[in-house]
């Protein structure tokens, strides 16, 4: 007999705000749109391959989606060399695409000011992007109806996105797309340059050891995040790092691993291997990181960075990391975009969709999934709210410290150590 589902965890308004509003308000929206576009429609047409000079991304929510969108901007640079490459997302993700190399340009719209205010500016960069006239937009939002409106009124020469029915978005597109969900995130990112919609997928090239950009956070970060090491006092110069990200992001608290198994992990990490255990998180997440390491009673032996340091001096430390734990959230592909062997932890999302990539030779992951008869439950056709059977998610709670920790171990040695033949992937039942 299954218990009751609970709600969702979402405490974060703004997203819940957001796809209300997209639920309820978008669909009218497209339909006039997709009616002025049937009367009124006169742009030009497809540009010609080699007159492409402005390129606009878009992608307002994820950080970690937006790490996988590297393999796509690299197709880009390679076939219009001399276009400038614009990318639109929401201001919290300004940092993480400072670093990304084929990114010219980033424009922000910032959810943090009321929605009111965000109608207002987002009007305003509107106009201001409709002057640019962009020749190809790509809109890798999968179902939100405001990606696919704000495509449409920026008047791009062409511009292509996912369809998907029901949703009353994809037809705005010139170049629509079906968002598969048994193809990775980035391979689906890929799809959109097709001509062909029904063009067969190639994973192959995800699986090559740079697949990933790799994010390089600069001398600063460096310096910076060095100096907070250092004057921490459970830090131990010479030792490698083990960093562990606890979190989940706010938006899906479910992909959480249970507080007491990070706590454990967290203690026999620190007590049985002669490495500095680093924890992580953003400000907000601070005070639950700090009673994730009150929990494991190794606060002395522990360097807490939640809310100490930003994203750039992260991705120095996922980069100088031997290994990085870390459930299914943004961290994990920065992790792996700035060179990290992962061992990572899915629950009520599939790895099928978004397993860590590589972007360096040598690089290894490990992935925690238990595969269980009821996952995955969470889509990204039902913008990842959960629909688990259990009170508590037992895709979670099944994950045992004493694998992760095998897992932990493993990489270290491969790291001092590499074994051939010895898959860079890896996905475990634990």
């Amino acid at each position: 007999m299954k218990a009751s589902r609970p709600n969702p965890s979402r405490p974060n308004t703004r997203y819940q705000l957001a796809l209300w509003i997209d639920r309820w308000i978008g669909p009218p929206i497209c339909a006039v749109l997709l009616g002025a576009r049937r009367l009124f429609d006169g742009r030009a047409g497809r540009p010609a391959p080699d007159s492409v000079r402005r390129i606009l991304v878009l992608k307002m929510w994820g950080m970690g989606s937006i790490v996988l969108v590297s393999p796509l901007l690299r197709r880009l640079r390679e076939r219009w060399p001399d276009a400038r490459i614009d990318f639109l997302s929401l201001r919290e993700n300004e940092p993480i695409l400072h670093l990304i190399p084929e990114v010219d340009r980033v424009v922000s719209l910032d959810l943090g000011s009321g929605i009111a205010s965000f109608v207002l500016r987002t009007a305003r960069e509107l106009w201001r992007l409709r002057a640019e006239r962009y020749d190809l937009l790509f809109d890798l939002e999968f179902f939100t109806r405001f990606s696919a409106i704000f495509s449409f009124l920026a008047r791009a020469q062409r511009s292509h996105g996912f369809s998907a029915k029901g949703k009353w978005r994809g037809r705005l597109h010139d170049v629509e797309v079906p968002f598969n969900a048994y193809h990775h995130v980035a391979a689906n990112f890929l799809t959109l340059l097709r001509r062909d919609p029904m063009e067969p997928v190639d994973e192959k090239e995800l699986e090559h050891d740079a697949a990933l950009t790799r994010l390089v956070a600069g001398e600063a970060a460096g310096s910076s995040l060095r100096r907070v090491l250092v004057e921490d006092p459970a830090w131990r110069e010479g030792d490698p790092i083990v960093a562990v990200n606890p979190n989940a992001g706010d938006m899906a608290l479910e992909r959480r691993w249970p507080l007491e198994k990070v706590a454990e992990l967290l203690q026999h990490l620190s007590g049985q291997l002669r490495v500095n255990v680093v924890v992580t998180g953003s400000p907000a997440e601070r005070e639950y990181v700090e009673s994730v390491v009150a929990a494991s009673g190794a606060e002395s032996r522990v360097v807490n960075l939640a809310g100490r340091i930003d994203i750039p001096e992260l991705v120095a430390l996922f980069s100088r990391s031997a290994v990085v734990v870390t459930n299914d959230s943004g961290p994990l592909h920065i992790a792996a975009a700035a060179g990290a062997s992962t061992a990572a932890l899915f629950g009520p999302e599939t790895p099928r969709l978004y397993a860590p990539l590589l972007s360096r030779p040598g690089q290894r992951h490990v992935v925690h999934y238990r595969g269980l008869a009821c996952s995955p439950c969470m889509f990204v056709h039902d913008n990842k709210v959960l629909s688990c059977w259990f009170a508590q998610a037992r895709c979670m709670t099944g994950i045992q410290p004493a694998d992760v920790l095998a897992s932990v171990n493993d990489l270290l040695a491969e790291a001092v150590s590499p074994r051939e033949g010895v898959s860079p992937l890896r996905v475990v039942d634990s």
